[in-house]
């Protein structure tokens, strides 16, 4: 114990000396007990410290009620603001007496030259109206169209059934459209792009017309005057249906992969609704229903009867399903002018003679598809004329037909 209490520092106050040698006594542990009597002894010394120089810079008043309560309490720093300051509130250092030498006085605000922001240069837009017109349409041409034509397919968007282009993919060695098996891309994929989908597609940018109007004006017709593929009868409808007066006289080229004709789901629905809608086609110069009809030849069919007239048979179905389906575009642009723009692959599909089991079923088939073509013909133009009335039936001969239908059926065989 006396050991211990000759180290303890010299300066402590006999209260601190007391404090010092109760808790060695309690802690037994001589460190713990000379960190503590260092401390209290860092404390008095720093006090005394204080009151030394207190003494020395200011004159303590007489009375202790004449003392501040808030000078008491303040710090010896710089008082420091955090509000923004305004350009007018600097001050150069030759206005402000401020000096970086000198010592900041108790109780004054230092003032800091405010930082000029540097003026970011101006990007200038690029001169593209200033282009020669012809590299311009080059430009159209890259961002607008694609040189297979625009497939484009049915799809959902916020609740919204809307087009959107088909997915290119890759399968025996050949490149296709999903769900299109009778459309084929000429020339097989890179085998860096194969079994991507969409990235081997030309990227197209339509939101270039919203440019502004000049734009617009110029490249529009390229757009819409392209190839358009479309799935089915959904696609074109939800292509088709938000489209203005204007736009719709630019589309030139329609076909149509899957047309629906059996059972009663949307697609068929579709139907009447997408082909209404080609009103407003008023420059419309193709309109190619891939799949219509081959149901029908089948159905047709009836080995009871002669070739003949499963041939006609087959052509008026075919006449009354399109009537059916397009009577409000037929009767807009007439029987004539629906005729030249309509074309059934259906009606002019060849024919091979090593897929037929004789000379014989060679013939029949190039003869029931020849009266199929005339009579598909005969049966529209009596369709549109009578209102969907159609051709009455009777023993006579179809040579008494009208000279205008038999002309129209020589343009489509």
């Amino acid at each position: 114990m006396a050991f211990f209490e000759a180290s303890i520092p010299q300066g402590l106050s006999p209260k601190q000396r007391l404090e010092v040698v109760g808790t060695y006594m309690y802690s037994k542990c001589t460190t713990t007990a000379l960190t503590l009597a260092w401390s209290l002894l860092g404390q008095k010394r720093t006090h005394d410290d204080l009151e030394d120089n207190q003494g020395q810079d200011t004159e303590m008043p007489t009375l202790e009620s004449e003392v501040s309560p808030t000078s008491r309490n303040l710090r010896k720093r710089a008082r420091v603001s955090y509000v923004e300051p305004t350009e007018s509130e600097f001050e150069s250092d030759a206005d402000s007496g401020y000096n970086s030498d000198s010592s900041v006085e108790w109780g004054t605000t230092r003032q800091f030259k405010a930082k000029r922001p540097r003026k970011e240069k101006p990007v200038k837009p690029f001169p593209f109206l200033s282009l020669p017109t012809e590299l311009r349409n080059k430009i159209y041409l890259l961002a607008l169209e694609d040189p297979d034509g625009m497939v484009l397919n049915e799809g959902w968007r916020s609740h919204r059934r809307v087009p959107k282009r088909d997915t290119l993919l890759q399968y025996d060695d050949k490149s296709h459209y999903a769900g299109l098996s009778n459309l084929e891309r000429p020339g097989p994929m890179s085998p860096h792009t194969a079994f991507r989908g969409k990235e081997d597609l030309r990227t197209l940018s339509p939101s270039l017309l919203a440019v502004n109007k000049q734009i617009y004006a110029e490249a529009v017709r390229i757009l819409y005057s392209q190839p358009l593929h479309f799935a089915n009868t959904a696609a074109l409808h939800h292509f088709l249906a938000p489209l203005s007066s204007q736009t719709l006289s630019l589309v030139r080229d329609i076909i149509v992969h899957t047309y629906s004709t059996w059972g009663r789901g949307v697609r068929k629905a579709m139907n009447v609704s997408a082909l209404t809608l080609l009103r407003g086609c008023s420059n419309l110069q193709l309109l190619r229903i891939e799949t219509l009809g081959h149901h029908y030849h089948l159905y047709s069919r009836n080995y009871k009867r002669t070739v003949e007239d499963d041939g006609r048979s087959h052509g008026a179905l075919l006449a009354r399903q399109v009537y059916r389906d397009a009577a409000f575009w037929i009767d807009t642009v007439g029987a004539s002018k629906a005729l030249q723009v309509l074309d059934l692959p259906e009606l002019r599909r060849e024919i091979v003679r090593q897929k037929c089991w004789s000379q014989e079923a060679y013939d029949d088939d190039v003869e029931g598809l020849k009266f199929a073509n005339m009579t598909f013909v005969e049966e529209f133009t009596y369709l549109v004329e009578g209102m969907g009335k159609g051709m009455k039936r009777s023993k006579k001969s179809y040579a008494k037909r009208s000279a205008a239908a038999d002309n129209a059926a020589q343009t489509l065989t």
